[in-house]
């Protein structure tokens, strides 16, 4: 059913019914889109599509306007929680969704961009360690105001938050796919989550019946990715005999390897700095993933905030590299990890290199939610800078596969790279294949830039799917003699998690070590 052009807003503060126009479209999924609302600005409308979706979420919705979380900010630009204001309905009274805080997307980013160092230079977000720490205070803050209230988000992760880079709040979203407590109505479950930040103890079940725990444990997941170069606590070496497979089979498998005492069978990933994390921290990971009592959301929301304060000093800036590096009085693990880098690479690679100053520092005060208002300088020379240099290394991928620089046309800058045209030779390949030679490698990473997932280590094979820049694969091994890895791509088709496997071009892959 197509929505009318005009709706009828109710709520809790004004019960008599206020019809408002419809106005664009400018998002929107499998179950409802989101339209501007012109008679209101600063908030946005959630249509669901089908009557089944509307039958189901009217009664949650109902609920989630009588148990608001309380939240922090509430200005036009921010806001913690996309959570309804108002029932949308038809004028005959017919639910047709609700009324919700507009998020401010063009001044926020995903948190997934926060995470790994790539990722914080193409985005132009700070490198300087303690905004990672305040990220990961105001996402605790945000989930302790939620339980609180008595709720479960259940599905989250980085990319259901929303992070506002000038001063590192942060804002969750899809808040009508929580676990709601309904109060005298009962409780509306969630029914859905995803793998990598599934608890253990969740395997085989619905998502329907998880609750705070589930919460709690991808709490801890992003907290240690945030404060470790988004390193997954469950990304461990294993010793022969023992299968890896993906990150959630690790998670069941319970091979977490970070931990204070350490184990024979699965050893931490060589780029980790946990083992400079102060003790209050690894003892609160260790809580969290090697017991099913966990640390709630108060718990790191109070530890993260000492850290996270700079007047507390507990924090120390690094005298090689201050713009960047920040450590917790065990020595720089940062500067360690630089230094094993670079021995690792040949000879004729090794330069001498400098930090370039970056004249960004924390507030010498602290809020509820610790604002770092001098990002917005990130947002003159340096983004300028940082821009060109993400221009100059997409060129570089292009030209590689190419062999030329030639210009993307229209259709290629806003999908993909082009690729290069198979030759006579290559054609003869293709006629009478080879099994390529490879080298095994599994480990994580994710995707640079658009790229085809193709059939076989070439141009000239047939394209399986593409796969949008950011997206988080698992790199199982190399071509021998070529440049191509053999991924594992997992992703969603309805309620059905599905799993593509093919090759992609090495320059279009970046592996966390």
């Amino acid at each position: 059913m197509a929505p009318p052009n005009s709706v009828y807003l109710r709520n809790v503060s004004f019960p008599e019914r206020r019809s408002v126009s419809l106005g664009e479209r400018i998002a929107g999924g499998g179950a409802g889109d989101i339209h501007r609302m012109p008679d209101r600005p600063g908030e946005v409308l959630k249509v669901y599509k089908a009557d089944k979706d509307r039958l189901l979420y009217a009664p949650k919705l109902e609920a989630m306007l009588s148990h608001k979380p309380t939240q922090s900010g509430g200005n036009l630009k921010f806001h913690q929680l996309a959570w309804p204001i108002s029932i949308a309905e038809t004028k005959a009274g017919a639910f047709l969704g609700f009324s919700m805080p507009e998020i401010d997307f063009d001044g926020s980013v995903s948190l997934e961009r926060m995470l790994q160092k790539r990722m914080r230079q193409v985005t132009g977000l700070p490198e300087f360690y303690g905004y990672r720490l305040n990220a990961a205070h105001n996402l605790a803050l945000c989930v302790a105001s939620i339980h609180k209230r008595g709720h479960h988000i259940i599905d989250l992760k980085p990319v259901n938050c929303r992070l506002h880079a000038k001063d590192m709040l942060i804002s969750i979203l899809d808040c009508d796919g929580f676990s709601v407590d309904g109060g005298d109505a009962g409780r509306f479950p969630a029914h859905q989550f995803t793998p990598e930040y599934i608890a253990p103890e969740a395997s085989g079940k619905n998502p329907e019946s998880l609750g705070e725990a589930q919460d709690l444990f991808a709490l801890a997941v992003i907290i240690f990715r945030l404060l470790n170069n988004g390193i997954h606590p469950f990304q461990s070496r294993l010793a022969k005999g023992l299968k890896s497979g993906t990150i959630q089979d690790m998670i069941n498998a319970n091979y977490y390897s970070y931990g204070l005492k350490s184990s024979k069978n699965y050893t931490p990933a060589r780029q980790s700095v946990h083992a400079y994390f102060p003790d209050d921290f690894r003892q609160l990971f260790d809580q969290a993933f090697l017991s099913s009592s966990r640390p709630s959301a108060a718990n790191w929301r109070d530890s993260l905030r000492g850290y996270a304060d700079p007047s507390s000093g507990k924090l120390i800036r690094c005298d090689k590299n201050p713009d960047e590096h920040g450590h917790f009085g065990k020595g720089c693990g940062w500067c360690k990890l630089e230094d094993l880098n670079r021995s690792a690479l040949p000879s004729t690679y090794r330069a001498k290199t400098s930090a370039t100053p970056l004249d960004v520092h924390l507030p010498a005060g602290i809020s509820p939610s610790l604002p770092l208002a001098s990002l917005s300088k990130l947002r003159h020379s340096w983004a300028l800078m940082i821009t060109i240099v993400a221009a100059i290394f997409l060129l570089s991928v292009n030209f590689f596969e190419t062999g030329k620089p030639s210009p993307p046309t229209q259709s290629q800058q806003s999908t993909q790279q082009p690729e290069p045209r198979p030759s006579a030779s290559k054609l003869s390949e293709v006629q009478k294949p080879k099994p390529p030679r490879l080298t095994t490698i599994d480990k994580p990473g994710f995707i640079v830039s658009n790229a085809n997932l193709r059939s076989g280590p070439g141009a000239e094979f047939s394209i399986i799917l593409t796969v949008p820049k950011g997206t988080q694969v698992g790199v199982h091994a190399k071509l021998d003699r070529g440049n191509w890895f053999l991924i594992e791509v997992t992703g969603q088709n309805g309620s059905t998690n599905t799993t593509s496997r093919g090759f992609v071009h090495e320059q279009l892959v970046a592996i966390f070590d």
